[in-house]
């Protein structure tokens, strides 16, 4: 990357949903020459740093969008802020309830019904069962999968499973919602019922950070864009300023 100097985020306020501070994540590739049981590993090529001391903040009450090309960090950091990755070094402090949206189906089991996918579901975040019985048709008629809720799931297409994924994880009213590259699923109708969803989470000073390749939904939903490349952060700031910025590099070919 040249031609962009990094912009730190700002020391983080009071108020704030998540706070990271020098995020770092390092692959190391290995390959095996001898396919034994017990082989012994070595190292195949130069350490590759997914994320690299990267800070950010999300105030209380803020949707924030994470820009980049494909393979700049965005997924990784998610996973860190969601704590499914532990970062190699740096420290990330959360407060509240986080649901995910990182990886659709992830924790779904393909043999049970769309029905007791939701019950397994919230369980799993910690919900009673009477609080689960309270969430299952309202996060089933948002999904919009009619009577296919009593089908096993792996007769569903990926539209369907997304939506479920998405019912799931907002109508259980989270404190913080990350989401990855999901917003594309399902017609107009449900796109647009997804983002409703989001604007009333955010309004109840709920929190959003969204990973998108869509410029649209950063214009949309978020009141600030974190533009990383490469594992840093390039500029933090309004989504206008940043993604004017961005596509002025993508152009140069500098990204």
């Amino acid at each position: 990357m040249t031609g962009a100097t990094p912009t730190p985020v700002p020391t983080a306020p009071e108020d704030y949903a998540i706070h990271g501070q020098g995020i770092r994540v390092t692959y190391r590739p290995y390959t095996s020459k001898v396919p034994l049981l017990g082989k012994v590993l070595s190292s195949s090529g130069p350490e590759v740093h997914a994320l690299d001391g990267v800070d950010i903040t999300v105030p209380v009450g803020t949707s924030i969008g994470i820009l980049g090309r494909n393979g700049a960090g965005k997924s990784t950091l998610l996973r860190v802020l969601a704590g499914t990755l532990m970062p190699d070094a740096g420290r990330v402090e959360v407060r509240g309830r986080i649901s995910t949206l990182l990886s659709l189906g992830s924790g779904f089991n393909g043999d049970l019904t769309g029905r007791r996918n939701v019950w397994l579901g919230c369980l799993a975040t910690g919900l009673s069962r009477e609080e689960t019985a309270d969430l299952v048709e309202p996060i089933l008629e948002f999904s919009g999968i009619g009577e296919a809720a009593d089908r096993p799931l792996n007769t569903y297409s990926s539209g369907m499973v997304a939506r479920l994924a998405f019912a799931i994880g907002t109508t259980m009213s989270p404190d913080i919602l990350l989401i990855d590259e999901i917003l594309s699923v399902g017609d107009e109708s449900f796109r647009d019922k997804s983002h409703r969803a989001m604007r009333d989470l955010v309004d109840r000073a709920g929190n959003l950070v969204i990973a998108s390749h869509r410029l649209k939904i950063f214009r949309e939903l978020c009141e600030q864009i974190v533009w990383i490349d490469r594992g840093k952060v390039i500029e933090v700031g309004d989504p206008k300023t940043v993604i004017k910025e961005y596509r002025k590099h993508i152009k140069a070919g500098i990204v």
